[in-house]
């Protein structure tokens, strides 16, 4: 066994010989990869020699586990390509697993046996465990575990006066004593090194869940698919309610996976969100205000500008406003012609009273004559088209006025569209 502690240690050595002489800026996936490699051989090498020891102490199991998890936290990190943080993890696991040879070195042989009690073996015993208890006192103080060690002491002074007068039964009593009393702290450091390596995992975690909200938000700002949404809430939950640090991991690993899907399919989502956009405005273009639309139209450019430039981010943050303008003018003009329904029908109420010929007739004059001053006031091209057309209906209007007056109306409220459009053209 001991060779193959030997082994391991060297191994340590050499590995954090290795990360001691490489910068930070250097790091590659290379190296990555051979921290990995490292890190999990000597894991393993402690393994085969833990389960070679018929009573493992809780502090060799506590350290194994501890240095286990800054095996996997490392694995997490090198696949974020977080160099920094994985460098500590490593040499974090390396340290843990150097001192777990240590201990498994200086355990004692069964031919080792106090059964004769000689003074000697007993002393050397007392130094062994005075030793011990020394690194669980600076073990302690790291992990900022309170715990009252004067019993001990008191037992370690006694054993050594029993020596001194000559009882080695006394003190070997003294030594069985002592070795109980350290059982006590090892599970006290246990207990908190199991915390303290789940309170590290539960902060790793909340930083992916900080994340994982900003990526909700954006994938709700871009609208994307219901299913693909609850992907991304399902993991946020997932990940919020797991409680051990295996588990944390496994979530965080799954997030990753999530994330970098999303990530692929990001642009295509936002180019196809624009495109609705796009298609929304378009079809507003004949029926809404002129300032509002070309508001939408300049924050529309606005956005394809930002999406080629690859600032995907400010981006995502104009999408909802473009879309609430969008809507507001969408309402806007339903209501104008919810409006313009209501006055043609009232109109046509109050009119019941007076000949119908006489009325379009009326009706017809006054439009001709509004046309007739819009005239020199249209310049754009697209508003003398509309104003041609307008034309053109008054004249078909006079002629179905005898023989079709239903049909003389509905060239009228066609004329009073186009007048809409055209007042749009120069204001």
């Amino acid at each position: 066994m001991k060779r193959k502690i030997s082994s391991l240690a060297l191994l340590v050595l050499v590995a954090s010989m290795i990360v001691g002489s490489i910068p930070n800026y250097v790091y590659a996936a290379s190296q990555s990869d051979s921290l990995i490699r490292i890190a999990t051989q000597a894991r393993d090498q402690i393994k085969i020699q833990l389960d070679k020891i018929e009573d493992i102490s809780d502090d060799l199991q506590s350290k194994f586990d501890e240095g286990s998890a800054q095996v996997d936290f490392l694995i997490l990190v090198v696949e974020q390509d977080d160099d920094a943080t994985a460098r500590q993890h490593f040499l974090s696991a390396m340290k843990i697993f150097n001192e777990i040879s240590r201990k498994m070195s200086e355990q004692p042989t069964p031919e080792a046996t106090l059964s004769a009690r000689p003074a000697s073996n007993i002393t050397n015993e007392i130094d062994r465990l005075e030793r011990y208890i020394d690194r669980l006192k600076e073990i302690a103080t790291k992990n900022n575990v309170s715990y009252d060690f004067s019993e001990i002491d008191e037992l370690i002074i006694s054993a050594r006066n029993a020596i001194s007068e000559g009882n080695s039964d006394a003190a070997y009593t003294k030594t069985e004593k002592i070795k109980q009393a350290t059982i006590q702290v090892n599970q006290a450091l246990k207990d908190k090194t199991k915390q303290s390596t789940t309170d590290r995992a539960k902060t790793f975690a909340g930083k992916h869940l900080v994340e994982l909200d900003k990526l909700i938000t954006q994938a709700q700002e871009i609208g994307v698919s219901q299913t693909t949404l609850d992907r991304l809430i399902q993991a946020r939950q997932n990940l919020d309610n797991a409680s051990n640090v295996g588990h944390i991991i496994q979530q965080v690993k799954h997030i990753i996976s999530v994330t970098e899907q999303y990530e692929d399919t990001k642009v295509q989502r936002i180019k196809s969100r624009i495109n609705h956009l796009e298609d929304n405005l378009d079809q507003l273009s004949k029926t809404s205000d002129t300032s509002e639309y070309e508001k939408a139209k300049t924050m529309l450019e606005e956005l394809k500008r930002l999406v080629s430039d690859n600032k995907l981010e400010d981006a995502i943050r104009m999408l909802h406003p473009l879309n609430n303008l969008i809507n507001d003018i969408e309402k806007t003009s339903r209501s104008e012609d919810k409006k313009a329904s209501r006055d043609v029908k009232l109109e046509q109420t109050k009119s019941l009273a007076d000949s119908k010929e006489e009325r379009i007739k009326s009706k017809i004059q006054n439009l001709e004559t509004e046309l007739n001053q819009l005239a020199e006031k249209v310049k754009n091209p697209a508003g003398k088209r509309w104003l041609e057309s307008a034309f053109s209906l008054i004249e078909d209007a006079k002629s179905q006025l005898d023989d079709n007056p239903d049909e003389a109306l509905k060239n009228i409220n066609k004329v009073q569209q186009l007048l809409k459009r055209i007042h749009n053209t120069i204001r």
